[in-house]
């Protein structure tokens, strides 16, 4: 039915639990800033990293509706802020660092890899279309085997733009040259996926997780309310 398989990431591929908000994870981060003599509490690190953040996002939204940012940029303007002038392999460092010291759980979903690799091998285009941010997303596919099963992986903070934004799946198709008059989206997320999917006009699958938004209306294509990858469309057939 399907030619072309557009999933989502997080909650849809890979089960992941973080949390930013813990004090622990900006003191621990202060003490890395500390390492390379720039001396901030972890409280004022996070104030100054939001506040970053938002002005890259504010900045961003003159070209499109959903943006994105790219956290390496963040914490160079934060560290210029202290009167550092960091290298690059520093900021992937300072990136990977939030993203590990954040992370309480990672895993794949049941049947992930063996569905990638099965519907290449029957002929589909397999692709990623994943909010994030590309330093830790690379990092976790490698990290869990499945990086190679993509025929391309768009992210968007290296797009600058992301879902549910049709931009978004315009620099798939421009970069990897995905043909949507044959795709399907694959997520668990009413508004980014299956919203998404509806802005282009193609169909959608929504799965719901534990990590699925909760309340919200799904107006996909078709659903998976027990979570159960095996059971996406063209998958048995």
């Amino acid at each position: 039915m399907y030619q072309t398989y557009i999933f989502d990431l997080y909650g849809t591929l890979i089960d992941i639990e973080t949390d930013e908000e813990r004090s622990e994870v900006w003191e621990r981060l202060a003490l890395h800033f500390g390492y390379q003599g720039l001396s901030i509490s972890g409280g004022e690190l996070q104030e100054r990293f939001l506040r970053e953040r938002d002005l890259q996002l504010s900045e961003a939204a003159r070209s499109c509706e959903y943006p994105d940012f790219v956290m390496e940029e963040v914490f160079r303007s934060v560290a210029r802020q202290l009167g550092g002038e960091p290298d690059q392999a520093w900021l992937f460092e300072t990136v990977r660092w939030l993203r590990t010291l954040s992370m309480t759980h990672i895993s794949l979903y049941d049947g992930v890899a063996e569905i990638l690799q099965t519907l290449r091998e029957r002929g589909k285009k397999v692709f990623l279309l994943s909010n994030g941010q590309k330093t830790f997303i690379e990092a976790e596919l490698t990290m869990l085997g499945i990086i190679h099963l993509f025929d391309g992986i768009a992210i968007s903070s290296e797009a600058g733009v992301s879902k549910p934004d049709p931009l978004f799946y315009r620099y798939l198709v421009d970069r990897y040259g995905a043909d949507l008059s044959s795709a399907i989206m694959i997520g668990n997320d009413p508004r980014t996926d299956i919203e998404g999917a509806l802005k282009v006009g193609i169909d959608s699958c929504y799965i719901h997780t534990a990590s699925s938004p909760s309340n919200m209306v799904v107006k996909s294509t078709h659903s998976i309310w027990d979570g159960g990858l095996r059971k996406i469309p063209g998958w048995n057939s």
